[in-house]
């Protein structure tokens, strides 16, 4: 035990230093059996596939065997000797698109006698029998360059350049259109009188709830009577920005949103409410407002916001970028041109042409609106836009911008710039 007492840290160190060589050791033999590692002992075994190979030239995989085997359908017939086009609505059938109305109707419509061609079914006119010599067989990239849906030879014709894909986004008219949605309608991109109607110039943005100008403050019992039609009503409604304090009662009218309503029923409830130390009562009183023509009801709470029943949609204008917040009844004015034309004769701004549509319905189930004309034809506006938003047109230097934003009738500037503006001449009194 002395021995072990007096020499204990020299056992010690004796051994880590055993460890260490042992460890030593190892490291030395570890480094030596890399050099033994080849290329192919790291190549990872060849394994045969255990999956089965198939023939798919047999004709069990065979689209047709598969369909006529056992096929209980019969084959598709002419009900009698009259019918020139006749389908189960599983054999397909050639088609094209008539040159008129656009519409995809049978190709029989098209083989018809060179004497006395057929008409279409849709909009009955004549259509001739098409003829090979003058079919443009040259590739799309060809007859559009820039691949912008305008050919080259009416881009030509315009004055567009056949290599710019912009300029069918461009408006050439200043109509409100752009210049491939007035080639895809058969209109002409140069004239402003020639143009689509302007609601397709229209899309649905989205649908937004309309806050009220109104907030009811609170019911006063008159002391704790029974009878709701001795109770008052204290509304505040805004009013350019000022509040102004208005009294109402059981059946009282009153006119939210262009629609008149009857308050129907009051409800005084209170709450007590712990803050802090002490109990406070709050007031959770409630009103009930029902429409006149009874599609509407709206519901009333001490100081909460109100919003009107009825449904409001986002429409915006894709030329201007106008935004209209309209509901059912709201007219929608817009401009014919984007811009207000200038007379050449006396160099005034001319007033623009307003096209009126009335909203008709909104409606948030299927997303969309429909608006009518002064016609009361009607029309459905939908997230889906009718037309491509326009782009504007970047100039190619800054005098060029300079020139076209000059207002008309302006007086060119002297040489050397404008002459210096004369100070005006003040006195004192002394």
């Amino acid at each position: 035990m002395d021995f072990l007492k007096k020499h204990y840290e020299k056992l010690i160190l004796a051994f880590f230093l055993l460890a260490f060589v042992i460890l030593l050791l190892y490291l030395i033999d570890l480094s030596n059996s890399t050099h033994t590692i080849t290329r192919e002992s790291l190549e990872i075994p060849h394994i045969e596939p255990n999956y089965r190979k198939n023939n798919f030239s047999n004709k069990k995989y065979q689209i047709n065997y598969i369909y006529n085997k056992n096929c209980k359908w019969d084959k598709s017939v002419a009900r009698n000797d009259k019918d020139k086009i006749y389908t189960d609505l599983l054999i397909p059938f050639n088609c094209a698109r008539c040159v008129f109305c656009e519409k995809v109707i049978p190709r029989y419509y098209f083989l018809g006698p060179k004497g006395s061609p057929r008409k279409c079914p849709l909009c009955s006119k004549a259509l001739l029998r098409p003829v090979k010599d003058i079919i443009d067989t040259r590739p799309p990239n060809e007859m559009d360059l820039d691949n912008d849906g305008i050919p080259n030879v009416s881009e030509v014709k315009f004055g567009l350049d056949p290599e710019n894909p912009d300029d069918a986004f461009y408006d050439m008219d200043d109509d409100g259109f752009a210049n491939v949605f007035e080639y895809n309608e058969g209109k002409n991109m140069k004239s402003a009188a020639s143009h689509p109607p302007l609601y397709k110039r229209l899309h649905l943005l989205e649908f937004r709830e309309t806050l009220l100008p109104f907030k009811l403050m609170l019911v006063n019992t008159n002391g704790g009577k029974k009878d709701p039609a001795d109770w008052v009503i204290q509304i505040n409604e805004l009013i350019k920005g000022k509040s102004k304090t208005r009294f109402k009662y059981l059946d009282s009218r009153m006119t939210l949103d262009k629609t008149k309503y009857t308050i129907t029923k009051i409800e005084a409830k209170h709450e007590e409410q712990r803050r802090g130390g002490t109990i406070v009562k709050k007031d959770k009183s409630k009103i009930y407002l029902k429409s006149r023509d009874g599609k509407y009801t709206i519901t009333m709470q001490v100081d909460k916001p109100v919003f009107s029943p009825k449904p409001k949609a986002i429409i915006e204008d894709l030329a201007t970028g106008r935004k209209y917040h309209v509901g059912a009844g709201d007219t929608i004015s817009m401009y014919m041109r984007t811009k207000a034309a200038v007379s050449k004769k006396s160099g005034k701004r001319l007033k623009r042409r307003i096209t009126k549509y009335k909203v008709s319905k909104v409606d948030r189930l299927k997303k969309q609106v429909i608006i009518e004309d002064k016609k009361l034809k009607q029309y459905i506006l939908t997230a889906k836009a009718f037309m491509p938003k326009l782009k504007k047109k970047e100039f190619e230097n800054q005098n060029q911008r300079m020139n076209l934003e000059m207002a008309p009738g302006s007086i060119d500037a002297p040489p050397g710039g404008a002459p210096p503006r004369p100070r005006r001449r003040t006195t004192r009194n002394f």
